[in-house]
């Protein structure tokens, strides 16, 4: 089955960005691929849509502890991160 062409390749992603978006935890095999946009709602895997995040905090997002609103470029070409932890909100930008 070929790849759509706005998919991405989900270990490259991981190994460019090298940590967890939200703690500091950077061991390859602990970090995950998540769609801020879930596949059952219709979101892919695209650069907009998808952020790094390691088990423990991907498991925090799915119980609602950290929730994403949406990610999106920047004029300058960064990605922004607009989510809540701990009832406190963040816009975070991505500088790597």
């Amino acid at each position: 089955m070929p790849r759509r062409k706005n998919n991405i390749d989900k270990k490259a992603k991981k190994k460019g960005k090298g940590k967890c978006r939200f703690c500091p935890c950077d061991t390859y095999e602990l970090l995950d691929l998540h769609r801020i946009t879930e596949g059952n709602e219709g979101g892919i895997y695209s650069d907009q849509n998808t952020v790094v995040v390691c088990a423990n905090c991907h498991r925090k997002i799915h119980a609602g502890i950290i929730k994403i609103d949406r990610q999106y470029s920047t004029m300058s070409g960064r990605w922004c991160l607009h989510y809540w932890m701990d009832d406190e909100e963040y816009w975070s930008v991505d500088d790597r």
